[in-house]
């Protein structure tokens, strides 16, 4: 699995869960890889993590992170969690 920088998954040992739910419909896999440091992800963003959280919305997507967990929600309703395996 080729990752690019933008990603919030670094390549590496682990395994994380990533279950995407649109329209109603849920879909889930597993990856190897760990999610990215809730540092380095709100860097990313361009917002600053408060207690090792991050909880905001950036161009219409509520995004919350914690150590080992990502969530995701789009305008549309669609949603994103990524979490350790």
């Amino acid at each position: 699995m080729k990752l690019k920088e933008e990603s919030f998954i670094r390549e590496g040992k682990g395994r994380l869960k990533v279950v995407i739910e649109s329209e109603g419909e849920k879909l889930e896999t597993t990856v190897k890889g760990s999610l990215k440091s809730v540092e380095e992800i709100a860097e990313m963003l361009g917002v600053e993590a408060r207690d090792g959280r991050i909880e905001t919305v950036v161009d219409g997507v509520k995004v919350r992170a914690e150590r080992g967990r990502l969530e995701m929600e789009f305008e549309n309703g669609d949603r994103l969690r990524i979490k350790r395996a």
